[in-house]
């Protein structure tokens, strides 16, 4: 829109003479609507409508874009949220591994326990001499069992019963062919 057709519509909004008109516009970098809402505020123009203008203070409005952009990082987390998160997560598994045991018995012996924590690192690092030792405990007559107050092992430790009652039946069978 050209100045001369602001400066017209102003004039005919605001029955303002052409000096005033173009004074306001002038003050409010050519826009229309900020120069009737200026000559409005000013009490130059009286408004037959009912209309509200709210005014917001400018701390509000950076309290407003603060709680924005926080938001923002809280959804779009940078790459240190994500390590924290992850290092959060390997902090639960390492605690809940600690509070929980992997427990080596014989018959009328002491039970030996064993964090599962060290038992999982165990067989990351030595995978072969730690099955291999597990493997001749089962037919040495060591049972194996799960233990925590956090979670039900029922499942698990009925596994390694039945595996270590197979070993058992595997070994009797051995002595029974050896003796013949």
């Amino acid at each position: 829109m050209e100045r001369n057709e602001m400066i017209e519509i102003i004039i005919a909004k605001a029955n303002v003479t052409r000096e005033e008109a173009i004074e306001v516009l002038e003050k409010c970098n050519w826009d229309v609507v900020d120069s009737i809402i200026y000559l409005e505020r000013s009490g130059k123009i009286e408004n037959n409508e009912t209309t509200t203008i709210i005014e917001v203070k400018e701390e509000d409005q950076k309290q407003e874009k603060n709680e924005k952009s926080k938001k923002n990082e809280e959804r779009y987390c940078g790459i240190g949220e994500i390590i924290g998160r992850i290092f959060k997560f390997i902090g639960k598994f390492i605690k809940k591994g600690n509070e929980n045991y992997f427990e080596i018995k014989k018959e009328n012996e002491k039970p030996i326990r064993v964090s599962v924590t060290i038992s999982i690192f165990l067989l990351i690092f030595l995978f072969v001499p730690t099955m291999v030792l597990l493997v001749i405990g089962l037919f040495c007559g060591y049972k194996y069992s799960l233990v925590g107050s956090n979670i039900n092992y029922d499942e698990v430790n009925n596994v390694f019963e039945k595996v270590s009652e197979s070993a058992d039946t595997i070994k009797k069978d051995f002595k029974e062919g050896y003796e013949k």
